[in-house]
């Protein structure tokens, strides 16, 4: 499937406009086995726990958390915390519901969302960390243009409680981001992509 096809089909809606479905729905993702396995917090996500953090987004100038829908279904999140308006820096994650991967989703959605967060937040860089063993989504962030830190240069500009030491720590400057995109767009999202 074309990346652009997919690409198209995506769209992230703030959760701060979701239904009652909808915030169920994204417990029940977040509760996913092979998703909790990837996040910090590995425990399973109790239905009160689930509405405070829904709740922190009404009011937060720092943490903003998007429902990722392909097709108009849900199936995923897509969240930016730390973000400094000052230093126009921010921290990403995502995470798809493993009964919705498809070929090309990972790489459509890595790619609209750094788009969305470099042009609706105005970033100048934008920070991430992966557990170790998390090995294809550490390549694929390598693939669209971030590079390693060290734990120290991550912290400088990322709140992180108890720096996780299983973790690789990632960064991608706008200016990197012009550059490589380039070539992404090129490669992938022509009218000539095979």
């Amino acid at each position: 499937m074309k990346l652009k096809n997919i690409i198209n089909n995506l769209a992230f809606t703030n959760i701060t406009l979701a239904n009652e479905e909808e915030i169920k729905q994204i417990r029940s993702i977040r509760n996913e086995k092979n998703i909790r396995k990837n996040m910090k917090n590995q425990k399973i996500i109790l239905s009160k726990e689930h509405y405070k953090w829904f709740k922190s987004f009404k009011t937060s100038k720092t943490n903003f958390f998007y429902v990722i829908k392909y097709k108009n279904k849900i199936i995923g999140g897509l969240g930016l915390k730390n973000y400094n308006s000052n230093l126009l820096t921010g921290e990403w994650s995502f995470y798809v519901s493993e009964k919705q991967i498809f070929i090309g989703l990972g790489a459509s959605i890595e790619i609209k969302a750094i788009e969305f967060f470099f042009e609706k937040f105005k970033l100048k860089s934008l920070y991430c960390f992966v557990l170790k063993h998390n090995i294809d989504i550490i390549k694929l962030h390598y693939k669209f243009g971030f590079l390693e830190i060290s734990i120290n240069e991550y912290l400088k500009n990322n709140r992180l409680i108890n720096g996780l030491q299983s973790a690789v720590y990632l960064n991608l400057k706008k200016s990197r981001w012009n550059n490589i995109r380039k070539l992404l767009y090129k490669k992938y999202l022509t009218e000539n992509e095979k």
